[in-house]
């Protein structure tokens, strides 16, 4: 398969911004500012998913009574808003992107977020411009673990699905990227290592490790 068929497509939450422990320490002190406390397990169970695998803002309102779920994921919103400022790519995905762009390759986004949770951060990277797609969930059917991310992702970018390397940090992520067809490299952070990774064609413990030439020899069944 030649570079021209060829285009590398990447998760977003946990893979480009560390944006699923950041989640992880708004949500730790919402539920304590109740006097609560997260349900550690159900939150770590549904990274790469959507508020419909677990939704902290209903189980929190559940448990006080005294406040609705609305209310709680706009205090959730706001905090996670300002902590995010602070924030930087994870290491390597500069890198990455320029190895890529070096190589003529053309780069996505696939994430099971919406839009606003995606692009203005990309922009505050200065890295909008370098991706010509980001797909969320607005614009699929089905989320991860189904594939229609990666497909529409395809598409947009002019590539079969098996030209795609995809990255992804999520056991959800790593299944919608092989049902689709791509061949994908587990990068685990450090609240989905225990994630099953064995449908990844690789495991990295890092982007900062990733050569993208190398990964682009990697054949689909391992």
């Amino acid at each position: 398969m030649s570079a021209d068929e060829r285009a590398l497509v990447l998760d977003f939450d946990g893979l480009v911004a560390d944006t699923e422990v950041l989640w992880l320490a708004v949500l730790t002190r919402l539920y304590r500012s109740l006097s609560q406390e997260l349900p550690y397990d159900l939150y770590i169970a549904s990274i790469g998913g959507t508020l419909q695998d677990f939704n902290p803002f209903e189980d929190l309102a559940a448990r006080c009574g005294t406040i609705s779920a609305a209310e709680l994921e706009f205090r959730g919103e706001s905090l996670f808003r300002t902590w995010m400022t602070y924030e930087a790519p994870l290491p390597g995905v500069r890198r990455l992107v320029t190895q890529a762009e070096r190589l003529g390759l053309p780069l996505a986004i696939a994430s099971s977020s919406r839009s606003a949770s995606v692009i203005p951060h990309l922009e505050s990277f200065g890295l909008l411009d370098s991706f010509s797609a980001v797909v969320t969930s607005e614009d699929v059917p089905r989320v991860k673990p189904a594939p229609d991310l990666y497909l529409r992702a395809a598409q947009r970018l002019g590539v079969a699905p098996a030209g795609i390397l995809a990255f992804e940090d999520s056991y959800r992520g790593v299944r919608a990227a092989t049902a689709a067809g791509a061949v994908c490299v587990a990068v685990p952070h450090v609240l989905s290592r225990t994630h099953d990774f064995s449908d990844a064609a690789l495991r990295l413990d890092s982007l900062a490790l990733c050569d993208v030439e190398e990964l682009l020899l990697l054949p689909a069944d391992r």
